[in-house]
């Protein structure tokens, strides 16, 4: 019972050195990053020597020695895999071997084996796979071999049976304890490891919703500055910097000498990333130039748009502080969202500027034959009927006014409505008697200074003539009504023809914005980006019965 409580000594040292161990920022780092070079030989050294210190405080019985030591070489196994399991194992074994007894040979031999029998469980089983069953059996089966080769090679074997009688049971119940202690220990890192990564993927979230007002605008000095003290309050950083392809766009964060906005891209990890569209993470010296550069870390991601690097956004933490695994996960995350702010805003703006396109089109947009044919009216009517000709001349003139004028995105409900009235005027001398119109406003409220996009109605009006009155003969009629809704906050127009109608297919694809033209295709579009949603255009048709165009508009009193 004595040796028992001696051993549980010794592994608890073993267990609070990977405890602590576990609380620092870099070990952690080593644990859960792939291992490396550099991390393979900090754990072959912290483990070795926790086996060799196991060694030295172990228990003479008989001329051997009863120690943890076994605990140390598993956990580099457990820790490192089969390389670093090897090198404990063989540091562990030799210094066993060094210390004499004439169980010298088997120990150091059963240390070998242990750390390499640990390692390769290990590269089987990753830390979320590893529990405290397959630790407790790692470490049952290092003692039964060493046991084992104990009795076989150890000399007398009487003397190694004895001593094997007498701590057989301790060392194997502590080295099981230990070895479980250990695994826990890890899985209690792994859950610190997800709880950061957690709580970085958190701060990538506020990151994107509270930079996207900036970028939304587009990656430019003004946008970048804004993202980067919102990055630097939200993240456990001590300073970022975000770049285009020519300059220093943006830093916030500890005061640098070579770190300033508008500066040139001189940093050759900066130039390797916009090369290679890859990561770069840079410690020491980071080719700023100033000696004294307080920021020691660096991480380096590409801010991708459309592929392709349009600029930089960098990463700094100083010497004391550390660089983590989860530091580079959210510096990369952070990257990949405001890289998605970015391009979404270059999309939007492609957008809006094909939509200004289509509309200057849709301006010009003059139907030579319509020109024709009007003016061919005015013509035959100049003689017997001139007071008409000269109304529709002024009605043409209107039209080709508001046409070729330069409007604002809103105008006034009035001048939308004239423009219109001035086209089925022109319209209903080419129809005669067989097309009546009308526009309707409401009695008791005046809706004409209310503002309404450029351009709507009429398009509206030229679309019902044309794919829903043209082919009838008699009875064609279109209205415009203008109305209030019942809260008084939406303005409801309707163009309203009782033509020919639409089958369900072509109206289906009239929603969808799959017409070949662009009139009404354009002011469903606008509708749609002037009011973000709050404004509204709705499409009812049956063939044979007429088709009603609903447009929903929140009020506006103002441009």
């Amino acid at each position: 019972m004595r040796l028992l409580f001696m051993l549980l000594g010794n592994v608890c040292i073993s267990a609070m050195v990977a405890y602590l161990l576990g609380r620092n920022k870099r070990f952690r780092q080593y644990i859960m990053a792939p291992l490396n070079l550099q991390s393979a030989g900090v754990f072959t050294v912290v483990c070795s020597l926790l086996a060799i210190i196991s060694s030295y405080y172990g228990t003479r019985i008989n001329g051997a020695l009863a120690s943890t030591r076994i605990v140390g070489v598993l956990m580099g196994g457990i820790i490192g895999g089969p390389w670093v399991g090897m090198a404990t194992g063989i540091i562990g074994g030799l210094h066993r071997y060094s210390l004499g007894g004439f169980t010298a040979f088997s120990c150091g031999l059963a240390t070998f084996l242990a750390g390499i029998m640990a390692g390769l469980v290990r590269s089987r089983y990753p830390f979320d796979k590893m529990n405290w069953k397959i630790a407790a059996g790692i470490a049952l089966l290092a003692e039964i071999i060493q046991k084992s080769l104990t009795l076989i090679l150890a000399k007398p074997f009487e003397q190694a049976l004895a001593f094997e009688k007498a701590a057989a049971l301790p060392t194997t119940a502590v080295t099981i304890i230990g070895t479980v202690l250990f695994v826990l220990i890890l899985q209690d890192m792994e859950k610190q490891y997800e709880m950061a990564g957690a709580s970085a993927a958190q701060i990538a979230m506020r990151i994107a919703n509270e930079t996207m007002p900036y970028l939304r605008k587009g990656l430019d000095m003004e946008s970048a500055r804004k993202a980067a003290d919102i990055i630097v309050s939200l993240a456990d950083v001590d300073a970022v910097a975000i770049t285009n392809e020519h300059k220093s766009l943006a830093y916030a964060g500890i005061p640098t000498k070579s770190h300033k906005p508008g500066n040139p891209l001189y940093f050759p990890d900066t130039e390797e990333v916009f090369k290679t569209g890859k990561t770069v993470v840079v410690t020491g010296a980071h080719g700023c130039g100033d000696p004294d550069c307080p920021l020691y870390y660096g991480i380096v991601v590409p801010l991708m748009v459309h592929g392709k690097p349009a600029g930089v956004f960098r990463f700094y933490q100083t010497r004391k502080k550390g660089l983590s695994q989860v530091d580079i996960e959210l510096a990369e995350g952070v990257a990949r969202l405001l890289s998605t702010q970015v391009e979404l805003a270059d999309y939007e703006e492609q957008q809006v500027l094909r939509e200004q396109a289509e509309f200057k089109a849709l301006q010009s947009q003059i139907n030579p034959h319509f020109l024709f044919n009007t003016l061919s009216i005015i013509i035959s009517l100049c003689r017997n009927h001139p007071e008409t000709a000269r109304e529709l001349l002024i009605n043409l003139a209107d039209m080709l006014h508001f046409t070729f004028a330069q409007h604002e995105p809103l105008i006034p409900l009035e001048e939308e409505l004239h423009n219109a009235e001035a086209y089925l005027n022109i319209v209903k001398a080419r129809f005669g008697s067989r097309l009546t119109t009308e526009i309707i406003l409401p009695e008791d409220t005046d809706v004409r200074d209310d503002f309404v996009p450029a351009f709507m109605l009429q398009p509206l009006a030229e679309n019902a003539i044309t794919h829903g009155l043209f082919q009838k003969t008699e009875d064609c009629r279109l209205a415009i009504r203008v109305a209030l809704d019942g809260a008084g906050n939406h303005l409801i127009i309707r163009v309203i023809d009782n033509g020919v109608g639409m089958s369900p297919e072509t109206l289906q694809k009239l929603k969808n914005l799959e017409s070949k033209g662009i009139g009404t295709a354009n002011v469903i579009k606008r509708i749609d980006r002037i009011y973000q949603g709050r404004g509204d255009i709705t499409f009812q048709s049956r063939e044979g019965e007429g088709t009603t165009v609903t447009i929903t508009l929140p009020i506006r009193q103002e441009a």
